[in-house]
């Protein structure tokens, strides 16, 4: 019954007496009691200090253990209501009719106390409470040997049922429970240390005697319940528990809809019923002028108690308050407001069915911590976009493993600490990435806007490694360029001419080198340096084709240049080129301070060689870059030639158009 009974009925101590009958008629009733938690004070040396002296003061103590009276002032108080009330029940159970007198006395003697007045009549007040805490422990206290308990939690007091009804249960039992820190109830403590007696929760007494188990083994995780009566066999039923003896309880649903509830009223209208029958009964002139009334009563009141009996029969009942303002609400995981009675048929239900929660904490807790954090760092280290792609997939890859396992094995594996590594940490990286791969876009597009297409640029911001400082060995046709006669020319014109007919040309060059996504390399005087195959990926098998396509149309626009220069009666000039390709070394090179990206090589050297052998308006190639190109282009071959750095004679091509 989840109904407080710890105050006499003292405007009627008759109902007292009659509601004690009635337990004891049924026979089966068991009646709660709340505890008072342990608040750690059993290890404080205040109590050690009392202990040893009572009488101390509060000024004494507090100077003792150099603290200001005021703060000490509720914890010393505390600590020594504990103190007399250990003793009195110590001495209550020597014997439990002793009166107040033998009981002072008795604690004066064994614990060689001085009692202040003070002191025996705060003993006085609670002597009453002390005989039936020593009842209740030795009527309803399990046979656990105390030196086997594992659980951290004890209690300083405990708030029985008036003795008149304790006197007449069959069991009782705590009904405390805590709620978890947010504010959500989850969970209660199965058992109690208190004067070294360990007692149980109000649904288990009950279940204790109902399975009919005949011995209770604790450990640090379980209890078990053994040689249980269940479903008509015996067996040992293992309850996961964490230190403080605390079971999670399954909760089966919401309020009035999880199992059956009767009203109240059909007792209070049955009361009603045979309060009218006896008043009828005990009149002469209603037996005699109204028996009709009579018989209808009997007959309301044998139907009632036929109703109410196949409803409660062969079942377990909890009796508790759920009207409006006369019971505890709270939170619960599936309900935000939910009458506390509750909690025993969810607990009774968990327990016979074995269905019980199972919370991973611990090394299983730190793995999944460290496995989430090692997934998220993985994401560090890929595209931001599969990174959320990854971060997202893993975690709804992880709900729905800890809501299979809940459901299916009631394995309860934390979701708020992955949850919150995966939101924390994902929005660190991303915003870390963010900044800095933004700061990194805007170098290469600066350092690299001057020589390469903003197509190439793009695929480098995709993939900014390609971009390490250093070099590295890749194929790559390279390309020079020269003006022919450019240096007669610089002597027979002014400054001005000459730099705005080289800009012209090296312009126009530079504009079909990045049409054809080239990188320009460099500028020297005249001569103009471009490459292919680096530093982007896109075109590796077609460089030398590229080169080319780029070389055939720089002549197209030097002789639309040339017949502008003629029509404005300027200097006609030409540019030869040179192209080979081959193995280069190609990278970041240069001082720490200022770096350029480039290739070297003897196959760059080549290039700039052949160069050198193109006569005005033509394309010379080597033999390498032929062979790459040759089923796209027409070329004329040219006698072998003889070049600075080689030995033997070079093949080389003129390039008369593409296919």
């Amino acid at each position: 019954m989840d109904v407080i009974f710890t105050e006499e009925y003292t405007d009627n101590p008759d109902q007292d007496i009659l509601f004690s009958k009635a337990l004891a008629s049924t026979g089966i009733t068991y009646l709660p009691f709340y505890f008072l938690e342990n608040e750690d004070i059993r290890s404080d040396p205040l109590r050690a200090m009392l202990a040893k002296d009572i009488t101390i003061s509060l000024n004494e103590a507090a100077k003792k253990i150099s603290l200001d009276p005021k703060a000490l002032n509720e914890r010393f108080f505390s600590i020594k209501r504990s103190i007399l009330d250990s003793a009195a029940i110590d001495s209550i159970k020597k014997d439990p009719e002793s009166s107040l007198d033998d009981m002072l006395e008795d604690i004066e003697g064994s614990q060689k106390w001085f009692l202040f007045p003070e002191d025996e009549k705060y003993l006085e007040e609670r002597i009453t409470k002390y005989k039936t805490i020593v009842l209740l422990l030795n009527k309803f206290h399990l046979n656990i040997p105390i030196n086997t308990w594992p659980f951290k939690k004890e209690c300083l007091d405990i708030n029985p049922p008036i003795k008149i009804f304790t006197e007449h249960i069959k069991g009782s039992g705590f009904l405390n429970s805590d709620s978890d820190i947010d504010g959500i109830t989850r969970k209660v403590p199965l058992f109690i240390k208190y004067q070294n007696s360990i007692l149980p929760h109000l649904t288990l007494s009950a279940l204790i005697d109902l399975l009919a188990v005949e011995e209770i083994k604790l450990s640090h995780s379980t209890v078990i319940l053994k040689n249980a009566h269940l479903d008509n066999r015996v067996k040992d039923i293992v309850i996961p528990v964490d230190e403080n003896s605390n079971i999670l309880i399954n909760w089966r649903g919401k309020w009035g809809k999880a199992f059956d509830h009767i009203s109240f009223s059909y007792v209070l209208k049955l009361q009603e019923i045979r309060d009218q029958l006896n008043l009828d009964l005990n009149s002469s002139e209603v037996q005699n002028q109204n028996a009709g009334v009579i018989d209808y009563l009997k007959k309301s009141e044998a139907e009632l108690v036929k109703k109410v009996r196949d409803l409660v029969k062969g079942k377990t009942c909890i009796v508790g308050l759920t009207a409006t303002g006369t019971h505890d609400l709270r939170a619960v995981p599936i309900q935000t407001e939910y009458p506390m009675v509750g909690i025993h048929s969810n607990l009774f239900e968990t327990i016979i069915t074995e269905k019980f929660i199972v919370q991973y904490k611990g090394l299983v807790r730190i793995f999944i911590f460290l496995f989430t954090a090692c997934v998220i760092a993985f994401g560090s280290i890929i595209k931001l976009w599969k990174s959320f792609l990854l971060w997202f997939g893993y975690f709804l890859l992880y709900f729905f493993l800890a809501f299979f396992l809940f459901v299916k094995f009631g394995i309860w594996i934390d979701l708020v600490g992955p949850f919150g590594i995966v939101f924390f940490g994902s929005s660190a990286i991303t915003s870390f990435r963010f900044f800095t791969e933004e700061r990194e876009k805007l170098w290469i597009k600066k350092a690299f806007s001057h020589y390469l297409s903003d197509e190439v640029i793009s695929e480098m911001i995709e993939d900014p490694s390609r971009l390490n400082l250093g070099g590295k060995k890749r194929n790559i046709t390279v390309f020079f360029s020269d003006i022919r006669g450019f240096t007669s020319y610089s002597e027979g014109h002014q400054p001005e001419e000459v730099v705005a007919m080289l800009n012209e040309i090296l312009t126009e060059q530079v504009k079909v080198v990045f049409k054809y996504n080239g990188t320009l390399d460099k500028f020297v005087g005249d001569e103009l340096m471009a490459f292919w195959g680096a530093p982007s990926n896109k075109n590796l098998n077609d460089h030398a084709v590229l080169a080319v396509k780029t070389s055939i149309e720089i002549q197209d626009k030097m002789r639309e240049l040339q017949q502008k220069w003629s029509d404005e009666n300027k200097d006609v000039l030409h540019i030869g080129i040179g192209i080979n390709t081959g193995d280069m070394i190609v990278g970041n090179m240069g001082s720490a301070e200022r770096m350029d990206y480039t290739v070297i090589g003897d196959n760059v050297n080549l290039g700039a060689r052949l160069c050198s052998v193109a006569g005005k308006s033509e394309i010379i190639i080597s033999e390498a870059t032929y062979e790459m190109a040759k089923e796209h282009i027409i070329v004329e071959n040219l006698e072998p030639v003889h070049v600075k750095g080689k030995a033997k004679p070079i093949s080389i091509y003129k390039v008369i158009g593409l296919k």
